[in-house]
């Protein structure tokens, strides 16, 4: 949230490489988050092309109907996962990237939002000043209130500590099947 900072949050192995030799090569300061749970990715790429941060904004990586889900790093795997059961379900869910933090461009959301009447953002933060908030206030002052079919809603780490248990790990941290089942009480 600091004016001037640029954060950067990859999900994907063609993502992390480009935001990070973006940031490199970027002037401004530049934090650039990446996700453990992401680093046993692979994939073959094609040569860098060059981009620039300033030409990196929210990704539409599946189309949808029914539900906009915008998240960023591995929260956007869990996305990605959960469109498929809904798409199971009937459910046609939107999936947007976000991929750069700050500045947040909400003009790909909007767009979603307004075709789709529902948001739901997962979040790997909390939800306590998060960026889950901070997307859906950026989407909810931009577009008229009778584009909603429904109230906006986050899926994010619960307002405790991180556990040191793998037991209590698996309560903690959302997972597919929560982000689905959010995504059907707003369907």
């Amino acid at each position: 949230h600091i004016p001037g900072l640029r954060v950067v949050m990859p999900s994907t192995v063609k993502d992390a490489r480009d935001l990070l030799i973006a940031s490199v090569l970027c002037p401004d300061p530049v934090i650039f988050i990446d996700d453990r749970w992401l680093y046993d990715l692979t994939d073959v790429l094609e040569p860098y092309d060059g981009v620039s941060l300033a030409d990196i904004g929210p990704n539409v990586l599946v189309e949808g109907n029914d539900l906009t889900i915008a998240a960023s790093g591995y929260s956007t795997r869990l996305a990605q996962e959960a469109s498929k059961t809904l798409a199971d379900q009937g459910v046609s869910a939107e999936i947007i990237d976000t991929r750069v933090l700050n500045p947040f461009d909400p003009d790909v959301l909007i767009e979603s939002v307004e075709k789709t009447g529902r948001l739901l953002v997962v979040d790997g933060g909390w939800s306590t000043c998060g960026f889950a908030g901070e997307v859906i206030a950026s989407v909810s002052e931009r577009i008229s209130p009778r584009s909603w079919k429904s109230a906006p809603k986050r899926v994010t780490l619960p307002p405790a500590p991180a556990p040191t248990s793998s037991v209590l790990e698996l309560l903690y941290y959302p997972d597919t099947k929560l982000v689905v089942a959010t995504a059907m009480a707003m369907v």
